[in-house]
């Protein structure tokens, strides 16, 4: 049956409803404007595949995309940062870049080294010494260390027969030594014989290297 709502150029009827025109209009702009919004939203929205490359580059989503992280049941570590200082041990200072190697001491600082010196040369026996070992041997008896000290050089003989000239000398002593001058030597002698006389002696020896050279020996 015929709709007994009014019509006219203000209304437009559908099927057996009769609607305002405005109420189509409105209609129209909703449709239209939500078509729109849902093209821009298909516009901006990034495809599967590149939320995919998203999701694997940036790695899982942070715990502020998926809700607070529970805590974690691990201890905290008492060990300092590496970019913080030990609180025991003070931070140790950089090497600065005008640092370098340890200057190695020049030659003109080093001392030179002190080389010992030369030993000082055996001074020359004395001559007077040697005049007195002589004498010492002759009056030991030791003829053959007096031969080798100057015996040979002032006897003119044979060792032998310069031996056999003490036979008779019981006991000798040297009584003085005075040096002359270099290698000159002014001595006084006593001599005890067997038969119990006492001769006396005195002259000069001559003494070079150690040994006796010369004598001039007078008295007797």
């Amino acid at each position: 049956m015929p709709s007994s709502r009014p019509g006219g150029p203000g209304y437009v009827r559908v099927g057996f409803t009769v609607l305002p025109r405005w109420l189509l209009w409105l209609v129209a702009a909703l449709v239209v404007a939500g078509g729109v919004s849902t093209g821009v939203l298909l516009a901006v929205a990034p495809a599967p595949e590149e939320r995919a490359a998203d999701r694997a580059v940036s790695g899982p989503p942070s715990p502020a995309d998926d809700g607070p992280a529970p805590p974690s049941a691990a201890a905290p570590s008492t060990q300092p940062s590496p970019s913080q200082p030990s609180p025991t041990q003070p931070p140790s200072t950089p090497p600065t870049s005008g640092s370098s190697s340890p200057a190695v001491p020049s030659a003109a600082a080093t001392p030179p080294v002190q080389l010992p010196a030369d030993p000082a040369p055996d001074p020359p026996e004395d001559p007077r010494n040697v005049v007195e070992e002589y004498y010492r041997y002759l009056a030991n008896r030791d003829f053959a260390a007096a031969w080798e000290l100057g015996g040979k050089y002032i006897a003119h003989t044979s060792y032998t027969k310069w031996v056999a000239g003490y036979d008779t000398t019981a006991a000798i002593s040297l009584d003085s030594a005075a040096t002359l001058d270099a290698g000159r030597v002014r001595v006084a002698i006593r001599a005890l014989q067997t038969d119990g006389t006492l001769r006396a002696y005195e002259g000069t020896y001559t003494v070079s290297g150690g040994v006796i050279t010369g004598a001039r020996v007078t008295g007797g």
